[in-house]
This record gives structure tokens, sequence and C-alpha cells, in this order.
């Protein structure tokens, strides 16, 4: 992220925090599932309302983009 341009580099700075961000909220979810499956008790989550289930799958699906954006800027910038 060498950019000059400040708006550039904001851009890019704000997608590294979202792909962190989500990639940090899914780590703990997961976590959480495997504590409670060790536990014994089955934990299996299917969100009822799909308006909720196609929001958090959005943000899994753009999470996913800003991290291969994210790579392909870094792999830029190393040439």
């Amino acid at each position: 992220m060498a950019s000059s341009n400040p708006k550039d580099r904001l851009f890019w700075s704000g997608l590294w925090i979202f792909s962190v961000a989500t990639s940090i909220s899914s780590m703990i979810f997961m976590a959480l599932a495997f504590y409670a499956e060790a536990s014994g008790r089955a934990m299996m989550f299917i969100e009822p309302n799909r308006v909720l289930a196609a929001g958090e799958l959005a943000t899994v699906v753009t999470g996913i983009i800003a991290l291969l954006l994210l790579f392909m800027h870094g792999l830029r910038d190393r040439e």
C-alpha cells in the first residue's frame, strides 16, 4: 500500500480493516461452535429470516472478495 494518493490509501486501508473484521468475527463464531460441539452440545444454527441469512452470506462473500483484492494489490506492489 505504498500509494501517495490519500484517497487510494484510505480505500485500501478500509478494505483491509473490513476483511480483518469479517475474518475475526468468523473465527470467533467457529471457535464457539467447536467449543459447543466439544462439550457434547450440538450447535447448528440456521437463520430463519431469509433477509438476514442473505445479508450474512453477502458479508462473507464480500470479505472473501476483499481478501482477494488485497492479495492481488499486494502482488502488484511487489513488481
